[in-house]
């Protein structure tokens, strides 16, 4: 990859810029926090910080050394109080040789991959830059660049695709992807390369138990996005949904038969789940969206379709029904044997 910006001059730009402009909702709905009565509740069921699966003396102690560190990190809260202190230690003191659940064990996986990245310029060496503007709910998504071998079907805990930051650089919660591998200009797919199957997710895959519910975004168009010379800049992106690829893409583009354009991508759909172990959600550890974070920013659905007069529903020019998403694809001529087979 290209050298980015010098990192003292991006990370100016980067905090000025993360008020963030408006960017679209899915027709998922993002911005239905939970109430504002709901008690969060701790990220692990049991003290297995270190991921081993049992409660143990080196738990203790990395609780113990985050606690003195003074820094919140929810991943390690013992009673969901938004504060790190002795009552934690005595809780998981009391949880010594207690067996871990494997959900607990995959968010330790998540917790130790990306630790790091709470400086922002680690993540920025790692090859992180960002991918959407600021919103409401969201922050600054950040993910990492394709070369990396990102953007692609299999879901390993420890491997998140993203981030989320709010203004001032502070991670909030990791997320992961499943969708197509971005197309360079040239027409070759980044790694992994994988052949995208509109409609089709593996819902069974991801976090064990079922609490990690994905959510789904379709037409997706991003401006601004350039994988070869990527900005650090969130006020140059925009993302807007429920877009056929002519909607979006430069007629040259079109031409060529390519899904991106050097600044322009589309995508018929993609999966994603965030997971909030850095700061408590109250709505929970993979809810869409906290309530809390970049209150300033705009809603996702600020930028929906309003044709319809819902937020919520799918773009009614464009419903991802009736072989309808077949007819973007084709406008690329990429129609998948799957759309033909419905003929």
């Amino acid at each position: 990859m290209q050298s980015i910006h010098p990192l003292t001059a991006a990370l100016a730009v980067l905090f000025a810029a993360s008020g963030g402009s408006a960017l679209a909702q899915d027709d998922h709905a993002h911005a239905g926090f939970c109430a504002p009565t709901t008690k969060a509740t701790p990220v692990l069921s049991t003290s297995d910080f270190d991921g081993d699966g049992t409660v143990t003396r080196n738990d203790i102690r990395l609780l113990r050394q985050q606690v003195r560190t003074g820094q919140y990190i929810a991943f390690f809260e013992r009673n969901a109080d938004h504060v790190l202190d002795r009552k934690d230690i005595a809780i998981a003191t009391a949880e010594a040789g207690a067996k871990s659940t494997e959900l607990d064990r995959q968010l330790a996986a998540a917790y130790r991959a990306t630790k790091a990245y709470r400086n922002i310029r680690a993540a920025i060496r790692a090859g992180f830059v960002p991918w959407t503007p600021s919103f409401h709910g969201h922050g600054t998504h950040w993910v990492q660049v394709p070369q990396k071998g990102s953007l692609g079907y299999a879901f390993d805990p420890g491997a998140p695709e993203g981030l989320n930051y709010d203004a001032r650089g502070r991670l909030w919660a990791v997320f992961y992807y499943s969708g197509p591998s971005p197309t360079r200009l040239n027409g070759e797919k980044y790694p992994p390369g994988d052949s995208y199957v509109p409609n089709l997710h593996a819902f069974g895959e991801g976090f064990a138990g079922d609490t990690d519910v994905w959510h789904h975004h379709n037409g997706v168009c991003f401006t601004g996005l350039n994988y070869e010379h990527p900005t650090l800049d969130a006020r140059k992106l925009t993302f807007r949904q429920g877009l056929s690829p002519k909607e979006c893409l430069p007629a040259s583009a079109i031409a060529k038969g390519l899904p991106v354009a050097p600044d322009v991508k589309w995508t018929p759909q993609f999966h994603m789940l965030h997971a909030w172990i850095y700061e408590l959600n109250r709505c929970g550890t993979f809810a869409d969206a906290d309530p809390d974070l970049a209150t300033r920013s705009p809603l996702l659905e600020s930028t929906m379709p309003k044709e319809g007069g819902d937020p919520q529903a799918p773009h009614p020019a464009y419903p991802f029904a009736g072989g309808t998403l077949c007819a973007w694809l084709s406008e690329l001529g990429q129609t998948p044997a799957s759309c033909a087979q419905r003929k």
